[in-house]
């Protein structure tokens, strides 16, 4: 554990390393006076981040900066356990369902999926387009967003979704930082601008709707796959880290819940898979949890060091035509080693089991 001191708080950082400029972010952070009595606790896989580095949670009480959550507002992970055995599963046949019916990228759905109606679009204070937003949710997205199949240690299978939500929250946090940046003009640089009073209430309420959008787009997803493949789903549960905890007022970006006794999971790569925790509700964590691996190497070096044939080789065994040249920012070698995350997690959550990819699908 490593203690970082700014002019105004201190925040603890659960790991024995830290990268220069994420350690920079964090002593930023303890030094803007509004957050003087917040309680600031960062993430194994923290890593530098737009606004404040991934992997950082804090108390909320009277401001919150719309630039901390960022963009994707309710982005996080979908883990639905299925009827199906491995030897059962068509790959070839998911992979044309998935492509057929679950946008990806940019694009989104000709006809509106009838989970729309569970979003009540018309409270959004901020401006929005609301028919693209109908039409995207059960989309995918890019960047790390994926679908994978996973296998987990007694032969059941997961399919596991990493969404958010979509236009609609770009939409939303993008009003609110320009409704910051108006508001206190050049007192505080954009990027830490924060909304107050009535200004805050209309962003957390927006940010209510966007997050329980994101939780409907991946839950469409699973729906629209698993009608495709004639599956049906056991059981499931839905772990965000990208969000603000309305219940407990804590921020968490790039971070996720870890309540007593909550269910979580935790991906790691597209080679070694995810974790399935039950969190231990440590308050000196703030009941939360690091939503992943984190990232080894930025995008950028990965596509200039990662080789595409050592990509394709530590993925053998993992059915997926997402293995090129355009996903291999996505590589295993652009994280963390497993090893690194289970190595600072026991105070906070308890892994159950290791699931297996065995389908991976990525936006390229």
């Amino acid at each position: 554990m490593i203690e970082i001191k700014g002019t105004h708080n201190n925040a603890l950082v659960f790991t024995d390393t830290i990268e220069e400029t994420a350690k920079s972010q964090v002593e930023q952070l303890c030094s803007l006076p509004f957050l003087q009595d917040t309680k600031i606790r960062m993430m194994p896989d923290l890593h530098a981040g737009k606004g404040c580095t991934v992997g950082t949670t804090m108390t909320i009480t009277d401001k919150v900066v719309p630039n901390f959550v960022g963009v994707d507002l309710g982005c996080g992970m979908i883990c639905a356990k299925l009827d199906t055995r491995k030897e059962d599963v068509d790959f070839a046949k998911l992979d044309k369902t998935i492509k057929k019916n679950v946008p990806s990228g940019t694009r989104i759905r000709q006809k509106e999926h009838r989970n729309t109606i569970e979003i009540p679009f018309e409270e959004v204070a901020a401006p929005i387009n609301e028919q693209r937003a109908r039409l995207s949710l059960g989309s995918l997205g890019g960047g790390n967003h994926f679908i994978e199949l996973n296998e987990g240690e007694d032969g059941s299978i997961y399919l596991v979704i990493h969404s958010g939500s979509r236009n609609l929250g770009k939409q939303i946090a993008e009003h609110y930082q320009q409704v910051a940046a108006d508001t206190l003009g050049n007192s505080v640089s954009r990027d830490l601008a924060y909304v107050e009073g009535d200004n805050m209430k209309d962003y957390l309420y927006d940010l209510s709707i966007a997050q329980k959008y994101a939780a409907f787009n991946r839950k469409t997803m699973v729906d629209v796959i698993c009608r495709g493949m004639n599956w049906s789903v056991q059981s499931e549960f839905d772990t965000i880290h990208n969000y603000i905890d309305l219940d407990n007022m804590i921020l968490r970006k790039g971070a996720i819940s870890a309540q007593a006794d909550e269910i979580v999971i935790i991906p790691m790569n597209m080679r070694d898979g995810s974790l399935i925790c039950r969190g231990k509700g440590n308050p000196e964590w703030n009941y939360s949890g690091p939503h992943g691996a984190g990232r080894l190497m930025s995008r950028s070096q990965a596509r200039k060091q990662v080789a595409l044939e050592d990509f394709q080789a530590s993925m053998e065994g993992i059915w997926s035509t997402s293995v090129v040249s355009a996903t291999v920012d996505e590589s295993p070698f652009a994280y963390k080693a497993m090893e690194d995350i289970l190595a600072h997690i026991h105070d906070t959550v308890d892994v159950l089991e290791v699931i297996k990819p065995i389908y991976n699908y990525k936006a390229h």
